[in-house]
């Protein structure tokens, strides 16, 4: 199975790492996501 994990927060959000650490056990992880925080909030 491939996972496509995204979000707009930025590559070293800790959410978006702990989130691909879990799934990598199910699966291979991509991650797409900005470099920075592009948050509207």
């Amino acid at each position: 199975m491939h996972i496509l994990v995204t979000n707009d927060d930025g590559v070293y959000a800790p959410g978006l790492i702990a989130l691909a650490q879990t799934l990598r056990k199910i699966g291979k992880v991509s991650i797409l996501a900005p470099d920075q925080n592009w948050s509207a909030s």
